[in-house]
């Protein structure tokens, strides 16, 4: 009864669909200059690493309810490659362990924002 509750309201197809689309837009998001991002705050770049991976994380769970932990490891393990496709694959960027933080902070807000939602539907 619970994975009924917590079950998304959209068709899992057109949001496992969503997913993989917002794992491309992030990648390519990551492998742009970092001349063609406007920069507002200093940190802004780890806050933008969390909200993305949260998202991530959301859209994630939404297409596969049932596979949380596998999605969130599926994302850490993406966080850090898009750190060593930075570092290897281009001269414009750098991978960066805090972005991996940052990355896994998203992870676990969004992990967080899915059990709230299931502590209030129960």
């Amino acid at each position: 009864m619970l994975s009924r509750l917590l079950t998304p309201l959209l068709s899992s197809p057109l949001v496992r669909g969503g997913f993989v689309t917002a794992l491309i837009g992030v990648f390519i998001l990551a492998m742009i200059p970092l001349s063609a991002v406007p920069t507002v705050v200093s940190y802004q770049d780890k806050v933008e690493h969390a909200v993305a991976f949260a998202g991530l994380m959301l859209i994630g769970w939404a297409g596969w309810p049932q596979c949380t932990k596998p999605v969130a490891a599926g994302l850490m393990a993406y966080g850090v490659l898009i750190e060593l496709c930075q570092h290897t694959l281009t001269t414009n960027r750098v991978g960066d362990p805090w972005d991996v933080i940052a990355d896994t902070a998203g992870i676990f807000i969004g992990a967080w924002l899915i059990r709230a939602r299931a502590a209030r539907l129960v």
